[in-house]
């Protein structure tokens, strides 16, 4: 009977190489599917102007006096500036948001140079990143475990994660700060098995290049320490001192974007992390947490102020069943894995995880909120899960154990697939932040659906360069940060006022008719349809 099954396993191993195959080639369609197509928001908003050279202040001055601007030169802002060259972007990035290491923007830089400044392209660069991130996760898995089958099964996790999916149609670094994460990891455990002068040399570069990548690479960094510690029983070792002079090479080929960091922490310039602070109830914080954990493997809704109770309840028995399944695959790799193994995933998940959950819960912040800054925990997390599937699938001797885990693996795949199938046409998701709730995507149909328009509004500037993308290339803003500046056309039909403040919405109610267009849960929150009745300018 042994020597059946041998092949009949070798069989199976084979079709699930041309499943997981299929898989991965779902998940690289799915990066690139309708990538210009979703709404351009507050963050790659940012990026986009930091790599034009131009500050947020320049654009506040020289548009919000009340003069009417075409789409067209707003747009401007938008593109990178070829005869400032890169140090522009730079330099624009250090004075208003030095804590966003320049690696990411370099590299978008010359890629819009390259390619182009559309949307869709400057995305590309995260989705092409988050290809070779796939291909990592492959060697990583290899170094890292014993079962050839692991490394097939993250993959296809990786592939079809929604989450995944979501930050490879960004135009930001995390991307990239996956696929710097897994090289480090891997580099790590390649000068942990050839202890060569030269593979630790190769583990200082890549942990300086994901310094350079995003400010969070540092806890990886540091679980890389605490997993050196552990394996050699917390003695000093040569293989110790070479990891700390590795680390010590990385920080200082890093110190001088931390003078950067230095530089605008002390002088002010660093405001937009303010949000991090606001004060979270515990409550709040967990319920957090595990949506950002379900949402590794299922997200089919959007989930902001307007989502009903009901719509959410759903969600907990997937969470539950999610947490059931971490837990006992966190049992079962620490139960069947050596300790190089287990204590290596174990510091993946957790040293990133409570370096930002214990701040939180002293200070009632949310960093750990944000699952974005979660990803090196959320790779670990995948890990255990390919790990407990893998082995399930190909070790286990009975029939019908072996049924329920093809069952569960099954369910897992598809529970991704569903998820991006839903998230690929969506124009907004809950990704988007601010711009999900002011729903840009249905503001910019109906102004669309006019010609030669005037959008009227005191918005923060942001919102107003991520309509710009999505609007027609005839519509005009006037923008005012005063409602008196605006003198608005009498000769004009087509007039809109777009997410105005209370004064604004106030000011203008007294010469207008508002009629409402679009109208979110907040009362000022959407968009309006101008006439007048009786204009005094």
């Amino acid at each position: 009977m042994k020597t059946l099954a041998i092949p009949h396993h070798k069989r199976d191993f084979i079709w699930l190489k041309i499943l997981v195959i299929s898989i991965v080639l779902l998940g690289i369609c799915f990066r690139f599917a309708n990538i210009g197509h979703k709404v351009y928001w507050t963050d790659e908003v940012y990026t986009s102007l930091w790599l034009s050279g131009h500050s947020s202040l320049e654009i506040i001055e020289k548009f919000y006096h009340g003069e009417i601007v075409n789409l067209g030169i707003l747009k401007e802002y938008q593109q990178i500036n070829i005869a400032q060259g890169i140090s522009s972007a730079i330099t624009r990035l250090a004075l208003e948001d030095s804590q966003h290491p320049p690696l990411y923007y370099c590299l978008a830089w010359f890629w819009s140079a390259w390619f182009g400044n559309s949307v869709a392209t400057i995305r590309s660069l995260s989705a092409i990143i988050s290809v070779f991130s796939l291909a990592g996760i492959y060697y990583l898995c290899q170094e890292l475990f014993e079962l050839p089958l692991t490394k097939w099964v993250a993959i296809s996790l990786i592939a079809i994660s929604p989450f995944h999916l979501l930050y490879a149609q960004e135009a930001r670094e995390y991307s990239l700060w996956t696929l710097t994460i897994i090289i480090s990891n891997y580099s790590l455990l390649l000068a942990l098995r050839k202890k060569s002068f030269f593979s630790w040399l190769i583990y200082a570069i890549t942990l300086t290049i994901s310094f350079y990548t995003f400010l969070f690479s540092i806890f990886v960094a540091l679980g890389h320490g605490i997993y050196i510690l552990g394996i050699k029983s917390y003695k000093i070792t040569k293989i110790l001192i070479a990891y700390l002079l590795s680390l010590v090479a990385a920080i200082i080929t890093f110190v001088p974007w931390l003078i950067v960091i230095y530089q605008g922490k002390t002088s002010g310039r660093i405001q937009r992390l303010d949000w991090l602070i606001e004060k979270t109830s515990l409550p709040a914080l967990m319920g957090k947490w595990l949506l950002n954990i379900t949402r590794i493997f299922l997200d089919l809704i959007i989930i902001n102020e307007n989502t009903s109770i009901k719509a959410i309840v759903w969600l907990i028995p997937f969470t539950l069943g999610f947490l059931i399944l971490i837990g006992y695959g966190l049992y079962y790799v620490c139960r069947s894995t050596p300790k190089t193994t287990w204590l290596f995933i174990l510091t993946l998940i957790f040293t990133t995880a409570i370096a930002l959950i214990i701040p939180d819960i002293i200070f009632g912040s949310r960093s750990s909120g944000v699952i974005r800054y979660l990803i090196p925990s959320f790779l670990g997390i995948q890990l255990v899960i390919a790990y407990l599937l893998g082995s399930k699938l190909v070790l286990i001797q009975s029939l019908k154990w072996q049924t329920i885990w093809r069952l569960i693996t099954i369910f897992i795949i598809s529970c991704g697939v569903v998820s991006c199938v839903i998230i690929s046409p969506a124009r907004i998701w809950w990704n988007k932040g601010a711009a999900n709730n002011l729903r840009l995507d249905q503001v910019a149909v109906i102004i669309n659906q006019t010609s030669d328009s005037v959008v009227v509004s005191d918005a923060k500037f942001p919102y107003i360069l991520g309509l710009t993308h999505i609007l027609k290339s005839d519509v005009n803003f006037q923008l005012a940060t005063q409602p008196q500046d605006l003198v608005i056309p009498k000769t004009k039909e087509n007039l809109f006022l777009f997410y105005p403040s209370r004064k604004l919405y106030k000011y203008l109610k007294i010469n207008y008719n508002l009629s409402p267009v679009y109208i979110g849960k907040n009362p000022v929150l959407g968009l309006w349809k101008l006439d007048a009745v009786n204009q005094h300018n």
